[in-house]
């Protein structure tokens, strides 16, 4: 179980969606309220892109907290426990079952 992290600023969201595609996740653009949520897992792979807003994750068994603005992109691996936190975001959200 892992947590990726890199910054690939101006990437264009058109671009990000075909990049996620050809690694094989089914990617759309969508926009969330602030909120937060319990620690939680997924049973498939999830691939982020923020586009506005700023976004927090936890994962829960390292104890470490990620940070993401625009032009940020996360991937976490089925199965691991995180928790999120954020203000108004709009991001390209990648699953991959």
């Amino acid at each position: 179980m892992s947590v990726v992290t890199s910054s690939q600023p101006g990437t264009s969201e058109d671009r990000m969606i075909q990049e996620m595609a050809r690694d094989g996740f089914e990617a759309a653009t969508q926009d969330y309220d602030a909120g937060a949520t319990e620690p939680h897992q997924h049973d498939y792979d999830v691939c982020l892109y923020t586009l506005e807003g700023e976004f927090r994750l936890r994962e829960v068994e390292r104890s470490i907290v990620h940070r993401f603005r625009p032009g940020d992109k996360i991937c976490v691996d089925r199965g691991t426990v995180h928790a999120e936190d954020h203000g108004p975001l709009r991001m390209i959200v990648g699953r991959r079952h």
